[in-house]
């Protein structure tokens, strides 16, 4: 049976990658997509059906000989998938189908007061009620969460979390988990918002890229390959702590919206937020060339350490460095170590996070379903219309940010208790608004 189980499991593989497009296929072209015979495909399409995640559709009419078939796809009401990006400030959660279609959406002030236990219990119930209000009766899979705060490699522990300290350990972890009652999966907000680039932006696949979130917190990530980099400690990149050259403040003082706020009041500059600084560039000159400054040295630091080609700013005011500003800079990096790298805006903004994590709550779905890396990576996303889809779900109305304890939303056939070891590490503080 061991000779037979690996060319069946690939073969079915094969066929729901196929189907993970969205649209209805006929089953001629999924033998052509797939190379593989007409048998093989329509066992696995019948078995996939049985199975209830796969649809018939309507009648394909072809001309000339041969048998007229239906064309097939894939359930998107199989299963749940559930993406949180937790802030010190905001947290907001979205459930999408299995397709990554986003459903339903919410955001909320995170109750920063509230203990580890509390909060788990908080971000459970918001999970839980939206599954149980919106789902429409479908299982939930998989649940994703992004946090601001340095995450161990294997997502078992937090070692620091500047806005979010309750956090720090193992216990927020495994209360979420539990209330929960579903497979969930932690990880760095910086390298989730990372990967929802890399899945749903413009970054090209393979190149070598870096991500600086610039929110209330500085934090960054890595990519190689179209992999998201990880560290045994989360460490890995950790830039903020870095002194700026012959001073004593570190690079976050400069390039994070809390520490600059209160960077700039040190100074005798008083603003509501770093966002304030920039609305008004000639009276805030000095402060800003000092952030520009800190900003070239990040640069230079990260073209360094990895060449990357694009270094892609997000987070609360990074909304606020003009192209002109940001290609300066990439020049003077280039005239400095001989490294170019284009130095630009996100594409999905503050929304790259939240997709992330829903792609990796997808990702281990489609893990579970016995789809294979390679097969995963070749699917057709539809990219527009999965961002669209979540600038247009609805939102549902805020609640009281009380905790609660949730009741356990019902879970799909196939999951496990395993820890995420995709994206999770370095960050030093959170990527909310500055």
């Amino acid at each position: 049976m061991a000779t037979t189980s690996l060319p069946r499991t690939s073969n079915r593989s094969a066929v729901i990658a196929a189907l993970l497009s969205g649209a209805d296929v006929d089953r001629q072209r999924l033998i052509a997509d797939t190379g593989l015979s007409r048998a093989t495909v329509f066992r696995i399409v019948d078995d996939l059906m049985a199975e209830s995640l796969a649809l018939e559709g309507s009648r394909v009419l072809r001309e000339g000989p041969g048998r007229q078939s239906t064309s097939v796809s894939f359930n998107h009401r199989s299963a749940l998938v559930c993406g949180v990006d937790l802030g010190g400030t905001n947290c907001r959660v979205v459930v999408a189908d299995a397709l990554g279609r986003a459903i339903i959406r919410s955001r909320d002030t995170t109750p920063r007061d509230a203990t580890a236990d509390e909060l788990a219990a908080w971000v459970a119930g918001k999970v839980a009620d939206l599954v149980s209000r919106h789902g429409d009766g479908v299982p939930l899979h998989t649940v994703t969460i992004g946090l601001p705060g340095v995450v161990t490699g294997d997502g078992r522990s937090v070692v620091a979390s500047h806005n979010l300290g309750q956090i720090k350990g193992t216990g927020f972890i495994e209360k979420v988990s539990e209330l929960l009652g579903v497979e969930t999966a932690v990880g760095n907000d910086s390298n989730l918002a990372l990967r929802g680039e890399l899945q749903y932006g413009s970054l090209p696949d393979r190149e070598t890229a870096v991500l600086l979130a610039m929110g209330t917190g500085l934090g960054s990530a890595v990519s190689i390959d179209g992999q998201v980099l990880l560290s045994r400690t989360g460490l890995l990149g950790e830039f903020g702590r870095l002194p700026l050259p012959g001073r004593e403040e570190r690079l976050r003082d400069l390039l994070s919206g809390a520490d600059l706020v209160a960077y700039a009041r040190g100074r005798g500059v008083h603003v509501p937020t770093a966002r304030a600084l920039f609305a008004d560039p000639e009276a805030y000159a000095t402060v800003l060339a000092e952030v520009h400054g800190a900003l070239a040295h990040l640069v230079t630091v990260v073209a360094l350490a990895y060449e990357p080609g694009t270094v892609v700013l997000t987070g609360g005011f990074s909304e606020s460095f003009d192209t002109a500003r940001l290609t300066a800079i990439s020049d003077q990096v280039a005239d400095t170590v001989g490294v170019h790298s284009v130095v630009r805006r996100s594409d999905l903004g503050d929304s790259a996070g939240l997709l992330g994590s829903m792609a990796t709550s997808l990702g281990r779905l489609y893990d579970s379903l016995g789809v294979r890396a390679e097969d995963a990576a070749s699917v057709a996303v539809d990219r527009d219309l999965i961002v669209r889809r979540l600038a247009e779900c609805p939102t549902a109305p805020t609640a009281p940010a009380t905790p609660t304890e949730p009741t356990a939303p019902t879970a799909a056939s196939g999951t496990t208790d395993e820890h995420d070891t995709a994206p999770h590490t370095r960050h030093d503080e959170q990527m909310a608004e500055g």
